[in-house]
């Protein structure tokens, strides 16, 4: 469902799907391609990058906050309590109790 979305995203902002525009954007009239054409290209490809990386994050985020949510519920519907992790052992180092 979010690969539907991004996709779906990038083809109507002019990502995916664009690249015969960005071809004829890049050459003038007399065929050639204009001076920072190319840099201009990479510098807006870098933008969207950026922008679907942080999308991506962003939805990873939300699924993860989801399925943290959802756990409680079935934790508060069954009764169950989290596990607790471990309290550190006396002493704190690791060293045997019984030193001699």
């Amino acid at each position: 469902m979010t690969l539907a979305a991004l996709l779906m995203q990038m083809t109507s902002a002019g990502g995916a799907g664009s690249e015969g525009k960005r071809a004829a954007n890049a050459l003038d009239l007399t065929g050639t391609p204009h001076q920072g054409a190319v840099k201009e290209e990479i510098s807006s490809l870098k933008g969207e990058i950026t922008s679907l990386k942080e999308q991506f994050r962003l939805a990873r985020e939300r699924q993860r906050l989801a399925a943290e949510e959802k756990q409680r519920q079935e934790e508060a519907r069954y009764g169950v309590t989290p596990k607790a992790t471990p309290a550190p052992a006396a002493g704190g180092s690791g060293a045997p109790a019984h030193a001699r």
